[in-house]
């Protein structure tokens, strides 16, 4: 008998017309061990910064990608700017991802500030709140 329970699947199609098979499933899953409680501050030059100094620098995700972007998108090159996009936002996906993950693992509390990024947008630094996320 399998280890997992199907519970539904779906078709998806991403930014750069390539398809993917997505199947939900139930699992048993342990609970994480950890006792450590952390605060999370968010902010703009680095997008996360925990209590105990740990950081999720803001930039890295798309810096070395800028010149590309900036090229094909003087080139009117629809499909290489789709697929540098693509890129960016999978980069950015990833770090999160293994940021949270490593918190989770490690605190069994976590406490984030309150923080209005609607009214930020209004002012010069956008770029750096809508790159935040």
């Amino acid at each position: 008998m399998s280890q997992y329970r199907f519970r539904s699947s779906s078709f998806n199609e991403d930014a750069r017309g390539r398809w993917y098979f997505n199947v939900v499933v139930d699992m048993e899953v342990e609970p994480s061990k950890g006792q450590d409680r952390i605060g999370i501050d968010l902010g703009l030059t680095d997008i996360a910064t925990c209590s105990d100094g740990t950081k999720l620098e803001a930039g890295r995700f798309y810096r070395g990608l800028e010149e590309k972007l900036a090229i094909a998108q003087r080139a009117r090159n629809k499909t290489q700017v789709k697929t540098i996009h693509a890129k960016i936002a999978n980069r950015k996906k990833d770090a999160l991802h293994k940021f949270s993950r490593t918190l989770v693992n490690r605190c069994g509390e976590i406490y984030v500030g309150n923080v209005s990024s609607l009214k930020l947008v209004k002012t010069t630094m956008a770029k750096s709140v809508l790159d935040a996320g």
